[in-house]
């Protein structure tokens, strides 16, 4: 469904511009990439007076990527590939105000398999640049970091020479954060962790040695009964927190997805010489009203409902040879900081 209202709202705005001005400049693209996975480290359970090897085995690693891009370049950004693969993490992409006003979007769909967990990477946004406004719809849902939130976020717009300045509002709607089931929802008594081990999945299996009792757990959540611990003690210890996963990311679920309305202010600057570039956007988000019974919980002080979208690239060509470079983005949305940041040198030999 959030894919369909995506679609829509392009649609929309094709129908309200030129389809061919709307689509030019474009760049359609799909790649895919496989390389072998990380060897993981031997591991062994002792077992009827033996061992096991039970040492994982990664299955090959890899990315298909498909996507739609219509961004216009900084002048510090150069295009020296000839394809897009679709991987690319151009600082930039990630900008309120853009190079070019009129439309811009970015449609990119990724399936990766990485040391045998398999996930998808999804960013969608369209954007209007104007004059005096400035609005963007997105979606992203980046489970490596389990972030996803759908965002509407239009604002008034302010340009002074190398600088921007935008107000405005952003709703944005996401499943439930800052809620830790097992610990908020699950009442000791209505039943015992075995209990809850058993409903997601796990069997024990009671033996009895002279006046010792005891279990065998399996694993029989796939239909097929795998042994996995060979006593209560190692049951507990390593593998009962997965039962306990499934329970926090069921009752999860049950909450459905929360809304928020919020007020953001954004400042940018941007200046370009061919010697020295600074880019650098902060967008401040300090206050928030739940839509939604449970909303997330910001807090009592200021600084816990202070949320933010920043970046910066930067760069400077000390002499011929020699340049320095910054580039990174940092994410603080409901307490979950997403941040990447690259930093060094090149040194070119004549």
């Amino acid at each position: 469904m959030k894919n369909i209202i995506i679609l829509l709202i392009l649609m929309c705005a094709v129908g309200n511009a030129q389809i061919k001005n709307f689509f030019k400049y474009s760049t359609f693209y799909t790649s895919v990439s496989t390389n072998t996975s990380f060897s993981e480290r031997e591991d062994y359970r002792a077992i009827d007076k033996g061992y096991v090897d039970i040492t994982e085995i990664n299955p090959y690693d890899y990315n298909l990527t498909i996507g739609i891009r219509k961004i216009a370049r900084f002048d510090y950004e150069y295009k020296v590939k000839t394809w897009y693969y679709g991987t690319e993490r151009a600082v930039a992409d990630n900008v309120t105000i853009g190079n070019a006003n009129g439309w811009e979007y970015l449609f990119n769909y990724s399936f990766i398999r990485n040391r045998g967990e398999k996930f998808t990477d999804q960013n969608f946004w369209i954007r209007y640049l104007g004059e005096k406004c400035v609005t963007k719809v997105q979606y992203k849902d980046n489970q490596r970091v389990n972030l996803q939130y759908t965002s509407f976020d239009t604002r008034y717009r302010i340009n002074s020479g190398n600088w921007d300045f935008t107000v405005g509002a952003v709703v944005r709607a996401h499943p439930a954060y800052g809620f830790v089931p097992i610990r908020d929802f699950w009442v000791p008594g209505e039943s015992t962790f075995q209990q809850l081990a058993e409903d997601f999945g796990y069997a024990p299996e009671q033996w009895i040695q002279g006046f010792y009792v005891n279990n065998n757990w399996y694993d029989v959540s796939g239909g097929d009964s795998i042994l996995v611990a060979t006593s209560n003690d190692e049951f507990f210890n390593h593998h009962f927190g997965d039962a306990v996963a499934r329970f926090n990311e069921r009752e999860l679920e049950k909450l459905g997805i929360q809304k928020e309305l919020s007020a953001v202010v954004g400042i940018a600057y941007y200046k370009y010489t061919p010697k020295f570039w600074l880019h650098a956007w902060v967008n401040c988000l300090p206050y928030h009203y739940g839509l939604d019974d449970y909303s997330f919980d910001y807090g009592k002080s200021d600084l816990d409902w202070l949320e933010w979208d920043a970046g910066m690239v930067f760069g400077q060509r000390i002499t011929k040879n020699l340049g320095l470079f910054i580039e990174g983005t940092h994410i603080k949305y409901w307490e979950k900081p997403v941040y990447e940041v690259k930093f060094g040198f090149n040194y070119l030999f004549f």
